[in-house]
């Protein structure tokens, strides 16, 4: 035994480590060096001195601080320090009095122990002064400090205490609320607390009505409810008192612990027992029945009077009575409360459903489903939408995410729910060496992920987040389940409606626009060119000679020429520009911002390819060539109709001209 210096000195173990436990005293060192300064008036005769020894306090200080956040009355010692160091360079007196509010201030920082350390160090500030002349006016100082800042620590300590007590119950309570809500919702924690606390006061008074009735019955002078919780038991509701607390130890800890019914006198008249809860006055006579739920003891009912042998036998029959209906009360509360919930949780299931299955535009739905998961979950939401050989993304909750898609879910946990086809919940994925996601999303916990599905194939992957451990309980995976098989059924029907409505806009045969959504089309971007004052050009191109291709080879022969023609003009032109099959052996291509001279180019490119193509027919190759008109606004027309037009006269001059070219409807004017 001895000091903490001591220890340090003879505790074994290494060197660094023996450094490191005497680098604790090493603040203390300097304050006691830093109050001889002060004590020397070396602030004013060696002032450099006296600055080294201030900075070493402060440096040692802000270490301690760093590891021990309790010792920071060390940092306020040493800014006391500094104006104590300034009052006597500059000997301004008023200097002194900032100790006054520097110590009230501390109050609100510091615990009530390390204000009683900081308070006992004052005398070390003002050493000279004390053993001077002006003894006196450090002594009155001292005094004013301490008188002013003690009521307020006191008042402080009492509001963080009344403040911790209000933050406890809170906590309390919200537990309390989320136990119920483990098997039943999907609510956010405000949510749960409202329903919490209503089922809560609905119940209190209905138990209340039936201990007052009790005490009437019984002339008690109190019947009071005592329920089982973390700590033990507590006092939920009393008929008499108020604020009752109860002792760990009594007759009402017996009649729990035991399960019996207890009818207790005190010895004498006038002599108290002990009931197991703090009472003002002497309790001669104590009824307590247990309250179960089958077999489970749920609490006490406890009748209490100051008369003498104030309840008899019969009581008892009453009091058990009154229990079984409070505990019958209990229960209800517990399934009424989770019933309420479950019946929200399906009612926000069918109202996120419904309009899935409204939703006829793809990326409609994605967002929408993206929404309904978070309301659904409460959690972070990413759906990944398989696009081709990547995944498109849409995201909820995690709008930090650059990516806006995904090439590869190579190496994740996304891999393994890909691969089984299997739904996938980890409560705690922070430990895992296998990455989660195929991309960086910061802090997350608590992983579930679910395949979405069309037909056979695997359409996408919905993934819930958050960043808190164990964040999902059964039913809201089992509501996510349901909504995701909702989902799977919606991205179907949006996917067939997109191919029925592909397949009114396309010719069967080759895989263009046919000429009716042509026609839309070309109305469509002439309206834009003519609005935003673009160049819009028409191509029309048709087959040379192909009536000879049908004859000679047969119509097959010829769909296989017309197919390949299409995907020729398909791979040529831009993404922007519009190839359509305009009837029989004819094809047009609007060009859109592009003039007559660039829409000839593009022209060009199509000729030369399908001229240099051999269309490979029942073994033999064979050939074609096709022949291209074209007119452009605003330079030839003004009209969309008056396109066509023109297109067509200039496709007839490159027939008549001796077919495989390419003719400009202004080069015939």
């Amino acid at each position: 035994m001895g000091s903490p210096l001591q220890e340090v000195l003879q505790r074994g173990g290494g060197k660094k480590r023996k450094i490191l436990g005497l680098i604790r005293f090493l603040p203390y060192f300097f304050l006691i060096l830093l109050s001889f300064c002060l004590y020397s008036d070396l602030p004013d005769r060696r002032p450099v001195i006296f600055s080294i020894v201030f900075i070493l306090f402060v440096s040692s200080a802000l270490y301690r601080y760093s590891k021990h956040r309790s010792e920071l009355f060390l940092l306020i010692f040493g800014v006391q320090a500094f104006f104590e160091a300034f009052f006597q360079v500059k000997d301004s007196s008023w200097l002194h009095l900032v100790n006054i509010p520097l110590m009230a201030a501390s109050a609100l920082f510091l615990s009530v122990k390390s204000f009683f350390i900081l308070l006992s160090l004052q005398p070390l500030l003002h050493g000279r002064e004390l053993f001077s002349s002006g003894r006196m006016d450090a002594l009155v100082l001292l005094g004013i400090v301490i008188l002013t800042s003690l009521p307020v620590t006191l008042y402080l300590y009492k509001l963080k205490n009344r403040i911790k007590d209000y933050n406890e119950s809170f906590n309390k309570l919200q537990r309390q609320a989320k136990e119920l809500a483990d098997n039943a919702p999907s609510f956010n924690d405000d949510t749960l607390m409202s329903r919490y606390l209503t089922d809560v006061l609905e119940v209190e008074d209905d138990i209340l009505g039936l201990l007052r009735i009790a005490e009437k019955a019984m002339v008690a002078d109190a019947v009071s409810l005592f329920i089982n919780e973390d700590n033990g038991l507590v006092c939920r509701l009393s008929s008499g008192r108020s604020g009752m607390v109860t002792t760990g130890d009594g007759l009402i800890y017996t009649v729990f612990r035991s399960g019996k019914p207890l009818l207790h006198y005190a010895e004498s008249p006038g002599k108290d027992i002990r009931p197991g809860y703090l009472s003002d006055a002497g309790i001669s006579t104590l009824l307590a029945v247990p309250v179960m739920e089958l077999s489970t003891p749920l609490g006490v009912l406890c009748a209490d009077s100051l008369r003498y042998r104030a309840f008899d036998q019969q009581d008892i029959g009453l009091m058990e009575l009154v229990a079984r209906e409070t505990a019958k009360i209990l229960k209800r509360q517990r399934i009424y409360s989770q019933i309420q919930l479950s019946y929200r949780s399906l009612r926000i299931l069918h109202e996120e459903s419904a309009p899935l299955a409204r939703s006829l535009e793809l990326s409609a739905l994605c967002e929408r489903i993206v929404e309904s998961s978070a309301r659904v979950s409460g959690g972070k939401v990413v759906l990944l939408l398989k696009k081709g050989r990547s995944y498109e993304l849409f995201t909820r909750g995690a709008g930090y995410l650059n990516e806006k898609k995904v090439t590869s879910l190579k190496g994740t946990l996304l891999e393994m729910v890909h691969a089984n086809r299997d739904p996938l919940y980890h409560p705690d994925v922070s430990g895992f060496r296998t990455r989660v996601l195929p991309f960086h999303f910061r802090g997350v916990k608590s992983v579930l992920a679910l395949p979405l599905f069309h037909g056979a194939k695997i359409k996408g992957i919905l993934t819930v987040l958050s960043e808190k451990k164990n964040a999902f309980n059964p039913m809201q995976i089992n509501l996510l389940e349901i909504l995701v098989n909702q989902v799977s059924v919606s991205i179907s029907n949006v996917l067939l409606h997109e191919e029925i409505k592909k397949m009114a806009f396309t010719d069967g045969l080759t895989g263009l626009f046919n000429h009716r959504h042509f026609k839309e089309k070309l109305t469509e971007e002439f309206r834009r060119s003519e609005r935003f004052e673009d160049t819009l050009s028409l191509i029309l191109a048709d087959i040379d000679h192909f009536k000879k291709v049908n004859d000679t080879y047969g119509h097959p022969v010829g769909d296989i020429v017309l197919k390949g023609v299409a995907g020729i003009i398909s791979r040529t032109v831009r993404d922007i520009d519009i190839p359509a099959r305009y009837g029989g052996e004819e094809f047009a291509i609007l060009v859109v911002k592009t003039d007559a001279k660039g829409a000839k180019k593009i022209a060009e490119r199509v000729r030369k390819n399908i001229k240099a193509h051999d269309f490979k027919v029942e073994g033999h190759l064979l050939k074609v060539t096709v022949s291209i008109g074209i007119a452009s606004y605003p330079a030839d027309v003004t009209s969309g109709d008056e396109l066509i037009e023109k297109a067509d006269q200039a496709l007839y001059a490159a027939k008549k001209g001796g077919r495989d070219r390419t003719v400009l409807y202004g080069d015939l004017k």
